[in-house]
């Protein structure tokens, strides 16, 4: 009699660790996403608490994106080997793009929390279409085809 297979293959075990770091990125996309939008509410709440939270803006948005890149190269990196959905990984890269030409000021201080908004919601959507691709819940049309 042979023996059901386990669920615990190294294979499955990988994909845990994939979705535990998709998980992590999305939870660090949305504090990120609270934090862009609780500025322009401070602003024009109180100009003491506004005032603290703008100067810290750009800190804030590269402790992000530090903590943003590793977890997305290793997620998504991680998941086009075993799901190989080019577009998934086309939207973390570009996400990460966005997010860095707002931190960095390359369109001037004003467009910051724009860009980093754009670019945390396509990481966010980038990482959830990962989750998906490993757990066969992904878009139609097979790996890759979109």
């Amino acid at each position: 009699m042979t023996q059901p297979a386990s669920k615990s293959t190294p294979h499955a075990a990988g994909n845990a660790r994939t979705r535990a770091l998709d998980r992590f990125a999305i939870a660090l996309s949305g504090l990120c996403l609270v934090h862009c939008m609780a500025v322009p509410v401070a602003l024009f709440m109180g100009p003491l608490l506004g005032g603290w939270l703008a100067e810290s803006e750009t800190t804030v948005h590269w402790v992000l994106l530090a903590l943003a890149v590793p977890s997305t190269a290793l997620a998504l990196g991680s998941g086009y080997s075993k799901h190989r959905n080019s577009l998934t990984v086309v939207l973390g890269a570009a996400g990460l793009a966005i997010m860095f030409a707002g931190v960095a000021h390359l369109f001037g201080r004003t467009a910051e929390v724009v860009l980093t908004t754009i670019g945390v919601t396509l990481l966010l959507v980038a990482h959830v279409r990962n989750m998906l691709h490993l757990s066969g819940h992904g878009p139609a049309g097979g790996a890759g085809a979109d």
